[in-house]
C-alpha cells in the first residue's frame, strides 16, 4: 500500500510539471529559428564578420517569446485567484463580516491606473531608442502569448 501511495505522489508531482510545461515554448519552430539565427549571429560577431545586430534582434525575439508564454500562464492563474478573492470578499461583505468603503477603493484603483499609465509613457520613450530590438521582442511576445 505504501508503494502505491509513493507512486501516486510521484506521478502527481510529475503531472504538475508536465501540465506546466505542456507544449513547451522551446519546441516552437520560430523559437528554434531565432535561436539558430542568434547563435549564428553570435559566432559571426565573435569572428568579426558582422555586427551584433543579429544577436540583439534574435535575443530580443527569444526573450519576448518566453516572456509572452510565461505571461499567458501567469494571467490564467491570476484570473482564477482574483475571481476567488472577489467571490470571498462578496460573501464576507454580504454576511456582514467586513464593511468596505467602495469610494476609497475606487480612488485607490484610479490612482494605481494613473501611475501605471505614467510608467508606460516613460517606458515607451525608453524603448523607442531601441526600436529594432523592441520590435523583435514585441513580435516574440505576441507569438509567445499565442502559444497554447
Amino acid at each position: 500500500m505504501e508503494v502505491d501511495l509513493e507512486h501516486q505522489q510521484e506521478s502527481s508531482s510529475h503531472g504538475f510539471c508536465a501540465a506546466l510545461l505542456a507544449d513547451a515554448p522551446w519546441n516552437a519552430k520560430s523559437v528554434i529559428a531565432a535561436a539558430v539565427a542568434t547563435v549564428g549571429g553570435l559566432a559571426s560577431w565573435i569572428a568579426d564578420f558582422s555586427s551584433p545586430a543579429v544577436v540583439g534582434i534574435g535575443g530580443s525575439y527569444l526573450s519576448g517569446f518566453f516572456f509572452g508564454w510565461a505571461f499567458r500562464r501567469f494571467l490564467k492563474m491570476a484570473a482564477l485567484i482574483t475571481g476567488g478573492l472577489l467571490a470571498c470578499i462578496a460573501v464576507l461583505e454580504d454576511t456582514g463580516w467586513i464593511d468596505l468603503d467602495w469610494t476609497a477603493v475606487e480612488t485607490q484603483i484610479s490612482h494605481a491606473i494613473a501611475s501605471v499609465h505614467q510608467g508606460a509613457e516613460g517606458l515607451k520613450h525608453i524603448l523607442s531608442g531601441y526600436l529594432p530590438s523592441t520590435g523583435a521582442g514585441a513580435v516574440g511576445m505576441f507569438f509567445g502569448f499565442r502559444k497554447k
